[in-house]
């Protein structure tokens, strides 16, 4: 049974993001791949679809319905559809292109855990970094600062230091991949504090732009998601206050399991935008199919093809299915390690199966700068890669099945 029966809020919006995909984000969506350049006044749209910067921190009356809590009709608690919501969005949007739901996301990876972990001042202070417009009139975006050089997905070894002196601490160290790095008017930093203590001792930053020793870096040009922008971030001897460590004292005890837990929550997300990738190359080689012939014969009866399609199908379903499962699990407050892992990585792989044999059976074509298949291609790629490689979801299913985690 498909999810969306008998729920209305997840179907309405399908039907809302599906057709902002369809009449906003596809018409634009090459313009920005070729430039490389963020789509800034698509963003002051999205806005206006409730899609703001900082919805995951503040919970915007449009978005309470789907937090649950309180009691429905029959008495009993609702449960929370957020992370069903953004589910059925993200592919709605990564349909329409994947950068673009990138940069209109990307905030949402800084403001996790914000929201999860964040004291009530905190929040406060990445809202109000996150209002009006920047020095250019664009929307204000976040960034998380975690990736590095040379630790890309292993996350419990970074490099970056936060050295408490009195009632501050000062980071040191670079990032490096960062979505929103150039732009942003808040970062949330990851740094360690106490080698001594290895993972334990990692903990989050919430810094604004300005703070002397943060230092926007290079955009990075990349292979896909352009529309995107992804950037180093410096630290050089960045002095913030202690009341800035996320989650106060107590509250940072959680440390890097809380990045962990975070990553849990956004997995499925990513999941299902690779799904939206692969259902818009697969939809347009059937839209090519049907009606066409080669050697006399609709080319939908040849059975090179149609069991191409067939497989797509079926990839693609079950791509979606376990995204789902796994937001199901998270808005249930549910142990979703694994089957986030599963979901992420089944849906990666998903997406570079489908936009390769596509552009295989297109050929030439295809291959063609410009042409929707060539850019669905390149995206297809990163999904593979970020929010932890395949091989980083494999290790953690593994250790999921067998308790060992395998070197």
């Amino acid at each position: 049974m498909d999810i969306l029966e008998g729920n209305p809020i997840l179907q309405g919006v399908r039907q809302m993001l599906g057709a902002f995909a369809k009449s906003a984000v596809r018409p634009v969506a090459a313009k920005h791949d070729a430039e490389e350049s963020m789509p800034w006044e698509l963003m002051k749209q999205a806005q206006m679809l409730g899609m703001s910067q900082t919805s995951l921190v503040e919970t915007p009356d449009a978005m309470k319905a789907m937090d649950g809590g309180g009691a429905g009709k029959d008495g009993k608690p609702r449960p929370s559809l957020k992370s069903q919501v953004a589910c059925v969005g993200a592919e709605e949007l990564a349909w329409g292109c994947a950068g673009i739901t990138l940069a209109l996301g990307g905030s949402g990876l800084a403001a996790a855990p914000v929201a999860r972990m964040g004291t009530p001042e905190q929040k406060k202070l990445f809202t109000d970094c996150l209002k009006g417009t920047d020095d250019k009139g664009r929307v204000k975006v976040a960034a998380m600062a975690l990736s590095e050089p040379s630790t890309g997905s292993d996350i419990s070894s970074l490099a970056t230091t936060a050295r408490k002196d009195g009632d501050h601490y000062i980071i040191t160290g670079m990032k490096q991949w960062i979505t929103n790095g150039q732009s942003a008017s808040v970062y949330v930093v990851w740094a360690q504090t106490d080698p001594a203590l290895g993972r334990a001792g990692v903990r989050g930053f919430v810094v604004p732009r300005g703070t002397p020793g943060l230092v926007p870096g290079r955009k990075e040009v990349k292979l896909g998601i352009r529309a995107s922008e992804t950037a180093q971030v410096h630290f050089e001897e960045c002095r913030v206050p202690r009341e800035w460590l996320l989650g106060g004292d107590e509250g940072a005890k959680e440390g890097l399991a809380g990045t962990k837990k975070m990553l849990d929550a956004t997995r499925p997300i990513v999941a299902v935008q690779a799904v939206g990738i692969a259902r818009a190359a697969f939809e347009y080689l059937l839209e090519r199919v049907q009606g066409g012939t080669y050697a006399g014969t609709p080319l939908a009866g040849h059975q090179h093809i149609g069991f191409a399609l067939a497989e797509m199908e079926m990839e693609i379903q079950a791509s979606r299915l376990l995204a789902w499962r796994s937001a199901w699990m998270a808005d249930q407050k549910m142990e979703n390690v694994k089957w986030a892992s599963i979901a992420k990585a089944h849906g990666a792989r998903t997406a570079m199966d489908v936009t390769t044999r596509v552009l295989q059976l297109l050929g030439e074509e295809a291959m063609q700068p410009g042409h929707p298949v060539e850019k669905w291609y390149r995206d297809a790629k990163i999904y593979d890669i970020f929010e932890g490689t395949g091989q980083i979801q494999r290790r953690i299913i593994a250790k999921e099945l067998t308790g060992v985690n395998p070197v």
